[in-house]
């Protein structure tokens, strides 16, 4: 299976005030089959790993989503956002000018189209970096082997705040599980679990900058802000042998999925490249 990731231009005719996850305004498009209205069906499923991932809106490369703050724009403001999912070509059909949406109304017109194998390769020279350009909610239960799950499965844990490279690659596995149309078993769950403890042990962190972010997700009905806290910032590392290639290759695909839960809401969107060692990191 390949992914296609649509980045759209979404240009709001008046001033608006956004939702807290700005992402809402391209699923409301998706659902109300204004865009890419093939994709209804898929983004209404409620499977916990679908190859979809819809993001924020951002604006000069920044991802608008609320702290607390409402996030207001201006008319006229040039904003980008993008949807990924498996390879269509209905996608290329894809309209463009003016959408309503109940956050206001945009013009909208398709900025670029990129594409990934679902056997994607990579140099594997250098280090491995991955940037969390949202915050990223990462279930700690994930280090439980699988016949303990079930036991913890009730207890409320939390997300790491702190990830080793063994459970970030790992929650790349996931997501290439996702692509290749592969749900969840107690197979691959103990090579999820397999592999993040191999990723931990035969890896090398060289250098990290990490920070707790919470973020507001809606509302309760009673009117109070529901919030979430997750990780952003990126973190370096290395790895030892084989491992290395695979881990690259489940990165590669978290860049088009994201990591985590909560993605279809924008949040886990990460960056992930290699760099050479020694590169001096930002």
């Amino acid at each position: 299976m390949q992914l296609m990731k649509m980045t759209f231009n979404v240009t709001p005719l008046h001033d608006v005030v956004l939702p807290p996850l700005s992402s809402k305004v391209l699923k409301y498009l998706v659902l109300s089959q204004q865009v890419l209205p093939f994709l209804e069906e898929l983004v209404r499923s409620k499977d916990k790993q679908k190859p979809l991932f819809i993001s924020n809106l951002a604006l000069d490369g920044k991802r608008l989503y609320s702290r607390g703050e409402p996030i207001t724009v201006k008319a006229k403001t040039r904003l980008t956002g993008s949807v990924t999912f498996p390879f269509s070509k209905e996608a290329f059909n894809v309209g463009g000018g003016r959408v309503k949406t109940v956050y206001g109304e945009y013009e909208i017109s398709l900025k670029e189209v990129s594409v990934l194998d679902e056997t994607p390769s990579t140099s594997t020279r250098g280090n491995l970096r991955v940037s969390f350009l949202t915050p990223a909610l990462l279930s700690s239960k994930i280090y439980l082997p699988p016949f303990l799950r079930e036991k913890y499965r009730r207890k409320k844990i939390g997300f790491s705040l702190i990830p080793t490279p063994g459970l970030v690659v790992a929650y790349g596995y996931r997501q290439y599980l996702a692509l290749l149309g592969k749900t969840d078993s107690y197979e691959n769950d103990i090579k999820t679990f397999k592999l993040l403890v191999m990723a931990n042990a035969l890896s090398r962190v060289v250098g990290y900058r990490l920070y707790p972010e919470t973020v507001v997700i809606g509302e309760d009905e009673k009117g109070r802000l529901r919030l979430t806290r997750g990780v952003k910032g990126w973190i370096e590392f290395d790895i030892v042998g084989k491992l290395k290639e695979s881990a690259a290759k489940y990165l590669e695909v978290a860049s088009f999925l994201g990591i985590g839960r909560s993605r279809g809401i924008g949040l886990g969107e990460v960056h992930f490249k290699m760099v050479e060692r020694g590169e001096n990191s930002h």
